[in-house]
Formats: structure tokens, sequence, C-alpha cells
């Protein structure tokens, strides 16, 4: 496992970086004891010198703002008070994602050499491939039925590929001053369009291309990142607009000791927010929807690092996915699509399964010289090792388990579809663990859990 860290530095192509944080320096999120929210609570709160700002009365959370240094020790005495913590602003996904190779909608005219589909970029999502998408399309199983929440950074809504599956009624922004679709984000816009790009003779296919999206903005379009409250806000949405499976691509490592750089917090404030957390799961998974996330790329040994919590990957009720790719697939189509990512978060008490995510380590052995293979020339051959999805300019390539998440993504909503569009957690769960691809050893592994996650086709 020791050569998982020797790139690790470089694992800047994909999503769930823990950068340092921005303080809400006068937010906090308030938990109350057996989940209950009423007025005289919120009055109380209000005398103590706090202004509440959201309420998710739902699981007893509510959203507040003061000028009171003290205040948790003010509301510790309440007894309705199970917990006060520090709303965090993190940096969950890269701020250079806009720097990955991209193909314009002006520059769509370039056809790979190979492509036999419609879709004309289709033959460069070898993404599909490995998790055998196109065999459940050809059985008729394309996701039709099944509602899929993007928690991410928002969407280019008016993309040819997006724009036929977006229910744009439903999708919202838990941002403030920024709309689910403006400024849109370039993070959430590629995710979407793994899941479900429409299978419309334009552009790419999504794993799931009948599928509904629903974008949910939990991060800030701009920067990537987003507070606590706000992925709280958005999970609860989701479960609340009955999406059968939620996406969350996105995720930070929390220090045990509370400690963001030079930004200190009581160890208790991070301890709290997974309580919180496994709360909202909580009552996500009894709504029935299925939550999927990345694991994290920090090549990070989940079973033996105790100074470091992935959010959301380690929380209850949630798929972790860890991230597979092909070293070389720009010069031979045939190679090895499950290498494991060297930026990859790994270990059997933190990996649930995995997707592809793509790899960049050509990049180290072959350069940066245009591809010669079957592929659209002027472009490294590192960079078809990567997953090709949707942009608000076009088309880009990008890598990280923030892409193998929306894969598996997709496959659960195959899986879904093909029964009707219902499904619980728990079963889905279980199918996912069950259709599995076992690459490595027999049995659960550290790498991808029960497998890289397949169609069943």
């Amino acid at each position: 496992m020791k050569n998982k860290f020797k790139l690790s530095g470089l694992a800047l192509l994909g999503a769930s970086l823990a950068l340092p944080s921005t303080l809400l320096a006068q937010s906090y999120i308030v938990m109350t004891k057996g989940n209950k929210l009423d007025s005289v609570l919120i009055q109380e709160i209000e005398a103590q010198g706090a202004t509440v700002t959201g309420q998710l009365p739902q699981v007893g959370m509510l959203m507040i703002e003061s000028d009171n240094t003290d205040i948790r020790e003010r509301l510790s005495s309440n007894a309705k008070i199970q917990s006060t913590f520090a709303d965090i602003e993190l940096q969950y996904v890269s701020p250079n994602e806009q720097g990955m190779p991209e193909i314009s909608f002006e520059d769509q005219s370039i056809n790979p050499p190979t492509s036999g589909d419609d879709d004309f970029y289709f033959d460069l999502q070898w993404g599909h491939d490995a998790v055998n998408a196109p065999e459940a399309w050809q059985a008729g199983v394309k996701g039709q039925g099944v509602r899929v929440a993007v928690l991410d950074s928002g969407i280019m809504s008016t993309h040819p590929d997006l724009a036929p599956n977006l229910n744009t009624a439903l999708s919202a922004s838990f941002i403030n001053g920024e709309a689910y679709n403006s400024p849109a984000g370039s993070h959430g816009t590629h995710v979407a369009g793994t899941i479900a790009a429409a299978d419309n003779a334009f552009g790419t296919i999504g794993v799931a291309p009948e599928a509904e999206i629903v974008t949910v903005k939990v991060l800030s379009g701009i920067s990537g990142s987003g507070p606590f409250s706000s992925i709280f806000q958005g999970m609860v949405y989701a479960a609340d607009i009955d999406a059968d499976v939620i996406n969350m691509s996105l995720g930070a490592d929390i220090p045990r000791n509370c400690t963001f750089g030079e930004d200190h917090f009581p160890a208790k404030d991070c301890a709290e927010l997974f309580t919180a957390l496994n709360r909202v799961t909580q009552y996500v998974n009894k709504k029935g929807s299925v939550i999927i996330s990345s694991a994290g790329n920090d090549a990070r040994d989940l079973n033996h690092d105790a100074s470091l919590k992935a959010f959301p990957a380690e929380g209850n009720h949630v798929i972790s996915v860890s991230s597979l790719g092909p070293v070389g697939w720009g010069l031979d189509n045939s190679t090895n699509l499950d290498v494991m990512a060297s930026y990859s978060n790994y270990g059997k008490s933190g990996i649930d399964i995995a997707g592809p995510g793509g790899n960049y380590d050509l990049a180290f052995t072959y350069g940066t010289a245009p591809c010669n293979g079957p592929v659209i020339p002027g472009f490294p051959c590192y960079v078809y090792d990567m997953v090709l999805s949707t942009t608000p300019t076009g088309w880009g390539w990008n890598a990280g388990t923030s892409m193998a998440s929306p894969h598996v993504a997709g496959v659960a909503a195959l899986i879904i579809s093909e029964n009707g569009g219902e499904m619980s957690p728990v079963e889905v769960e279980r199918e996912l663990m069950k259709r599995a691809d076992d690459i490595n050893q027999p049995g659960k592994d550290d790498e991808s859990g029960h497998g890289r996650a397949s169609s069943g086709y």
C-alpha cells in the first residue's frame, strides 16, 4: 500500500480535498434532544443573544448566528438542547477543476476516429464499459422512473446533454446569493453528466440516460466551498422530494482535534458534526433515499489513520466509493480498466465499493506529448485515462473519487429502474454489492470494498 502515498500531493484532479477552512465566525448549528423543535425553544435561544437563521425540524436542527462567543455555554444549560457546534465552511472540491482539458461546443465537430455511436463522444467514456451500462441499456434498463439528486456545486441547466433530464422545478440552492444554475458549477455539471446525460445523438451519455436529475447546490459554484449547514439542508431536501438516489461527490477530512490550519475549534465540535451527520443520514435512509459518496482523494488508509475522519463518506448509511481507472487507455482501448487510482482513499472499514474515477499516472511515464492512439488528436495520452463528461462550456476530463461516485449512482439508478422504480436503500445497497465485480481478492478488500460497481448485465 505504500506506493499510494507517492503521488498524493498531485491529487488535484478531482474533489474531496480538505483545504484550510474559512470561519463562519458567528454561525452555529444547534441539535435538539429528541429531534424536537418548538417556538418556545426558539424564543429561549434568541433570549440568549442568538438569531435563528434556518430550521430543519425533520431532524431537530437549527442554524443560528450570535455575537456572543460564549453562546455554546449559554445554551448548554437548556434541557432541550443536545449540543451547539460551529458551522464551519470548508473547501469540498478543488478550485482548479476548470483547468482540466476540455472540448468546447465550438470544437464539437471533432469526432473520435473510432466513434460508432451518434452521441459523438460516447466511445471515449470507458467508465460505462467498466460498469456494463450499455448491456443494461440493450435490455431496456436506462434509469427510467428514477430520481437522482446531485448535491454539488450546481449545474449548467441549458447544456444540451443535461436539459432533457433536468427537473428545474425541484432543483434548488442552499448557498446564499447563488441560484442552482448560476453560477453553474463545473464540478456539479461534470458529475451530473456522468449520472444521466441524455442519449440524444449529441455529446456524451450518462450511465442512466433516462433518469431524472435534480441538482441541489450545497457548494459554491465559484469556490467549491460550503458550510456544514448547507449540506445538511440539501440532504434533507433531497429526501423530502423523494429522491431515490443522492450523489455526494464532495468531502473533507475532519481532524479529530478540530484544528484546520490556524483555525482551532473545540474537539467536541467535530465530534458533534458526525453526530449531526448520522442524524441526517438516518432521516434520509428512513425516507427511502440511498446515499452514495466519494471516499476522498488523499491516498489515506481509512483503516489506520485515526487523526482524520472522512466527511461524509464515513457517516452511517453512506455508501463510500473508491476510484479505479486505466493506465494507457488512449494507447490501447483493451487495457485493464480497474487499476486502483494512486490518489484514492482505501481501507476495508471506509470503502464499500469502487467505481471508475480515472487515473493520471501515465503523465509521469509517458509525458504530455500528443497521443497517437485511436483517440482525438492533440491531447496527451494520460487525459484519456480520466473521465469525460459535461462541463459548462462543453465537455471535459477530470479524475477523482468525485468521478467514481456518480458512476455508482448511475448504476444504482439502473438497478432501481429495473425493479420498477421502487426499492428501499437497504435493497439497493444489497444489489450493488451483490452485482459488483470482485476484481481483487475474494470478499471485501482494502482497495475496492465489495468490488467494482456493475449493472449486472
